[in-house]
């Protein structure tokens, strides 16, 4: 009985896993290079535009970054540590490097 549950469980995940990865994988490289579409266009600005921008603008460091597509359009969620040492999160236009809001 273990012997038979053993192998149905193996079989199992083995049928699981490229279920699991493979959407979700295949609309991240999608997401990916259509982001890589996007600066080639010149529709967003590159990380290093953004980065100096808002570094100047907060006096802080940029110590985290990840770019998303929203219903507005490309943004950047920055994580930004200033002086005072207390991360805030920035979200920052892509397009303009303008910062919408801080969290």
């Amino acid at each position: 009985m273990k012997r038979l549950f053993g192998i149905l469980f193996i079989t199992f995940c083995w049928l699981a896993v490229p279920l699991a990865s493979g959407p979700a994988s295949s609309v991240m490289i999608q997401e990916h290079d259509d982001a890589r579409e996007a600066l080639r266009r010149g529709d967003i600005l590159p990380y290093s535009r953004i980065k100096k921008i808002v570094e100047s603008q907060v006096d802080g460091k940029v110590v985290g970054q990840k770019l998303r597509r929203t219903n507005r359009g490309w943004q950047y969620d920055l994580r930004v540590r200033p002086q005072n040492g207390r991360v805030i999160v920035l979200v920052v236009d892509a397009r303009t490097g303008a910062i919408v809001s801080r969290r």
